[in-house]
């Protein structure tokens, strides 16, 4: 019998955008990021999807 997966809910992409931007932010702020890279990351995440996988 195929095994259905539950449907994702609303706001997992947007606690998984939040999760990527702390994390953005954290590495940005210990320095391990420059400040380019730092806008260039948020951009990413910010267009981000969930992958269809996830779901």
């Amino acid at each position: 019998m195929a095994e259905k997966r539950p449907a994702a809910s609303p706001g997992r992409a947007e606690a998984a955008r939040i999760w990527l931007s702390y994390y953005n932010r954290i590495l940005y702020e210990k320095g391990m990021l420059t400040e380019q890279e730092r806008s260039r990351m948020e951009m990413k995440i910010n267009r981000w999807q969930i992958p269809f996988h996830m779901l």
